[in-house]
């Protein structure tokens, strides 16, 4: 039955007829809702245990425990603007069964000599996520999503679309200080295929939202030997690969990996690489069709849950990464910056785990 479930959510329509072509690039493709993500090139589709796993997959948060609160902010210094994201979640474990959570992702395009706004642009991702663990170690998670965009010009428009996705654990070797476990994750990003009308009574122009596919697979390993502290883990390694592919455009099709090892509970490095097609808009002497870069970031963690009788558990991540150009007119870019802080309060403590 699980398998059968399985096979069903990652068989989910992998196709769309209208095409999908640039609105709203940044918003949906440029950077992540977390630098922990943005460090390992990009891939999360096959964690759970994390909120900011909401915008890769939905099915990611059903492991959470207790009440979490997740926050990313990318200063001013966006290219050639002043544009900047920012990303705040709070969710909660209501239950065995069930997790909710509401999130907004937004991309701000700030001041720009380019555009005559009467407001800076920006686009908002308000998401509503209702996620599940039905049989053990099958997670399942769906969101709600509500996109307001503000033009600048002739004012908000809204767009509604829902997201699916599924991660299936495996967890082998389980021994008293080891342990292995495979994630497999699947998504779909507005499998609804919503649209974005602009226009008024008299006329009305409707453009595609990205129908957008993510698959990954993670590999961890834990060794809690508690050789340095009686309390805390010694050792998690982490390796990830995600495929994106968006099923109603030729382009944004991508290639991901990362790793991170954490040390003591404490400390996280973390690498990955990253390769996209990109839409040249017809101009390949001016433009790239592809994009790739090698990522690198660090977090540091504060598990005073296992350290004092707080059940609370503080983590900050942070990258600083190169600007890839997508045309060779303008390049030499600024490094862009991502902060994340994440702060969980446990209801109560369980058996160990390998939840990210």
């Amino acid at each position: 039955m699980r398998t059968l479930l399985f096979i069903i959510l990652l068989n989910i329509p992998f196709f769309a007829t209208a095409q999908y072509k640039t609105l709203l690039r940044e918003s949906f493709f440029g950077r992540q809702p977390s630098a922990r993500a943005e460090a390992m090139g990009k891939t999360y589709t096959s964690i759970d245990g994390d909120l900011a796993t909401i915008y890769f997959n939905p099915a990611g948060i059903s492991s959470i425990r207790g009440v979490e609160v997740n926050s990313s902010y990318t200063p001013p210094g966006y290219y050639l603007t002043e544009g900047y994201y920012t990303f705040f979640a709070a969710g909660v474990k209501v239950n065995d069964y069930l997790r909710l959570a509401f999130s907004q992702f937004q991309f701000n395009l700030g001041k720009t000599e380019f555009l005559s706004a009467r407001v800076p642009p920006f686009a908002k991702h308000n998401t509503l996520t209702i996620a599940s663990e039905p049989i053990k170690n099958l997670f399942i998670g769906l969101n709600a999503n509500l996109l307001v965009y503000e033009t600048g010009v002739i004012g908000e428009e809204i767009s509604f679309y829902l997201d699916l996705g599924a991660i299936k654990k495996f967890e082998f070797l389980q021994k008293e200080s080891t342990g292995h476990s495979v994630n497999i994750g699947a998504s779909v990003s507005n499998f609804t295929m919503s649209v974005m009308t602009f226009g008024n009574n008299k006329f009305e122009s409707a453009s595609e939202l990205p129908v957008t596919g993510r698959f990954g697979v993670s590999y961890q390993f834990l060794l809690d030997k508690h050789l340095l502290h009686e309390n805390l883990e010694t050792l998690k390694f982490l390796i990830q690969g995600d495929y994106q592919n968006v099923f109603n455009s030729d382009f944004y099709t991508a290639y991901r990996g990362g790793g991170e090892v954490l040390l003591l509970e404490i400390l996280a490095l973390r690498i990955g690489y990253y390769k996209e097609e990109e839409n040249d808009l017809r101009l390949p002497l001016e433009n790239y069709d592809e994009i790739s870069a090698i990522t690198t970031g660090f977090g540091l963690q504060l598990p005073l849950n296992k350290l004092t009788n707080l059940p609370l558990n503080i983590r900050f991540d942070y990258t600083s990464l190169p600007q890839q150009p997508y045309s060779n007119t303008f390049s030499n870019f600024d490094n862009f910056t991502t902060y994340s802080l994440r702060l969980n309060w446990l209801f109560k403590e369980k058996d160990k785990s390998l939840k990210s």
